[in-house]
């Protein structure tokens, strides 16, 4: 019995004593390093040094509501509808609307001419009821009078047809006078009137005769 003991009692002062021995061996090896503190800190932690995923947020712009189309002087303004194909021939209706605050008035046939790209005019030849036309029958000229709001149309209809090796004449913009001494408006519009060079056109109407 008391061998056995003495022989845990030297097991134990053995092991107390290497203990100390690799604690001051590591005591050392951070005096040698020049007593470096290795520890992370949190405030330490530069932000820009971590990579990040996924594009950026856009910024928010915020929502402009879109200004309002202005009304001409004269009070009236023209615009014009989709173009319908049928047969190589093509027709729209162009619109004219009472967008200011008194009665306008309009007798008979708005004024239309084409340009160019080259905004160079183009040489047509007006018609009204052609024979060829099936779109928008022609009511012929009447005194209408349009209170604020109001609008009234006309049928453009045109032949694109190639018949011969004339030129053919191709606009890329409308021009449209309402009535007689008013100041002509001008659209943005695609009239591919092959070599015809004819334009037919309706008197203005409250509704359309299909």
């Amino acid at each position: 019995m008391p061998r056995t003991i003495g022989r845990t009692t030297a097991g134990v002062v053995a092991a107390v004593t290497a203990a100390g021995v690799l604690a001051g061996c590591g005591g050392q090896s951070a005096g040698a390093s020049g007593d470096r503190d290795f520890r992370v800190k949190a405030d330490r932690l530069d932000p820009s040094a971590f990579p990040t995923y996924g594009a950026p947020a856009p910024a928010v712009t915020p929502s402009v509501a879109p200004t309002p189309a202005t009304c001409p002087r004269s009070g009236v303004v023209v615009s014009t509808g989709v173009v319908d194909t049928a047969m190589g021939r093509r027709a729209t209706v162009v619109e004219l609307k009472n967008c200011g605050t008194r009665p306008y008035d309009v007798n008979g046939y708005p004024r239309i001419g084409a340009l160019d790209e080259n905004r160079e005019a183009l040489d047509l030849t007006i018609t009204h009821d052609h024979p060829y036309t099936d779109a928008g029958r022609d009511q012929g000229p009447r005194p209408l009078t349009l209170a604020p709001g109001q609008s009234v149309k006309s049928v453009l209809n045109w032949n694109n047809r190639v018949t011969s090796f004339d030129p053919v004449t191709e606009g890329a913009y409308l021009v449209v006078t309402p009535r007689d001494g008013e100041t002509p408006q001008t659209l943005p519009f695609r009239l591919d009137i092959g070599t015809s060079g004819e334009l037919d056109v309706t008197a203005w109407a409250r509704d359309l005769l299909g």
